[in-house]
């Protein structure tokens, strides 16, 4: 999960950043998040993310046409948290789905409480988006047999179609490792849901495909595969 925190106070982007470290150590998970105190520089970078933590109004742009941006591209396969000191615009924040909206000084209480929400909720919908020459394809997690790259592209692999987009394997990993990806060759991620079996140099997914495993991988693989297939 990659979380954007948006919000012209700096005391209120610390307050959040603390309930994220907090949720991070209690609940004992990994979370990548980056603060911004401008939506300009928040937009260009949408994609990254998968959770906006936003105030409701900033000096440049409100935080609900901003959200209406994001809803307008990718539907609901992002999460919007609003903050904000004013009680009375909370049903103005239905029109574009938050997901939970949230009374300055934050609660840390609730905002854990609105993290695990969006993780149950999420598991078993966890889309993946792919951006290339201005299109966007909004693609299951669970359609999804492994990920390869050549050069510079990366080409994602269900069991219809592929999708082809710049984008580093190392940034993909970063993003789908908790969602039960692993990274089996330095060219390949593979999705452990959808493989039928493997041996010490190769995987067989469900469909049929083969994809290499390095030396190096497999051991580590065959831990982390044994964790996955306990869940």
């Amino acid at each position: 999960m990659k979380i954007a925190i948006c919000d012209d106070e700096k005391n209120c982007l610390e307050a959040v950043i603390t309930c994220i470290e907090d949720y991070m150590a209690e609940r004992r998970t990994e979370i990548d998040y980056e603060a911004f105190s401008r939506y300009p520089d928040l937009e260009p970078r949408i994609d990254e993310f998968d959770v906006f933590v936003m105030d409701y109004m900033t000096p440049e742009i409100d935080g609900l046409s901003f959200a209406a941006r994001i809803r307008e591209k990718y539907g609901d396969n992002k999460a919007i948290i609003f903050v904000t000191s004013f009680h009375d615009i909370v049903y103005d924040s239905f029109s574009v789905r938050t997901h939970r909206f949230l009374i300055k000084p934050v609660n840390k209480e609730k905002f854990f409480e609105a993290l695990d929400s969006y993780i149950k909720t999420n598991t078993m919908t966890r889309h993946f988006t792919i951006t290339s020459d201005g299109e966007t394809d909004i693609v299951n997690i669970n359609d999804i047999l492994y990920i390869e790259v050549e050069l510079k592209n990366i080409t994602v692999y269900t069991s219809e179609d592929q999708f082809i987009c710049r984008r580093s394997i190392t940034s993909v990993e970063e993003e789908l490792t908790h969602l039960g990806f692993f990274r089996v060759h330095r060219s390949y991620l593979v999705n452990m849901q959808n493989i039928a079996h493997f041996s010490n140099d190769t995987i067989e997914l469900n469909n049929g495909e083969k994809i290499p495993v390095s030396k190096r991988s497999y051991k580590s693989f065959c831990k982390e595969y044994l964790k996955f297939i306990k869940k």
